[in-house]
């Protein structure tokens, strides 16, 4: 990681957030919105911000794996998403303008599970309990890089 990335603030639009998709979420190797949705008790979406470490990329989503706090399954998938273009496409295709914001949010060691200095939430993304999140789940699928 570089000295100049921003630490528990906002990401910068030009760069990446990595999924996991569990294996239900994916139909035919695709990655379907229901991968996407928020639970009511979480405060934001987890992901984990690629440009954290240094490239190529499959050195970043090595180093997401290796601090990873899941299992991953075979037929699960990683799903890839450039912030910018994901904040623009919700923007426009959403009937409320809804706004995501990319937030770096470092988690400490605890247990078992290593520090995770990758970790990043998306904000803004409706709870799964809402109609909103319907449409909002397919929009940013549609994203994946």
């Amino acid at each position: 990681m570089t000295d100049e990335l921003p630490q528990n603030g906002p990401i910068p639009d030009d760069h990446h957030v990595l999924r996991y998709t569990a294996p239900r979420h994916v139909d035919g190797g695709i990655v379907n919105g229901a991968g996407f949705l928020r639970r009511p008790t979480e405060d934001g979406f987890s992901v984990n911000w690629l440009e954290y470490f240094d490239h190529p990329i499959e050195n970043q989503v090595q180093g997401g794996r290796d601090v990873a706090r899941l299992r991953y399954a075979k037929t699960g998938l990683l799903a890839r998403l450039n912030i910018g273009a994901t904040r623009n496409y919700v923007r426009q295709n959403s009937p409320e303008r809804l706004e995501l914001s990319f937030v770096h949010d470092l988690l400490i060691a605890e247990g078992d599970f290593p520090a995770d200095p990758s970790h990043a939430l998306i904000k803004g993304i409706p709870t799964a309990d809402s109609l909103e999140a319907e449409l909002i789940k397919d929009l940013i699928a549609d994203c994946i890089v």
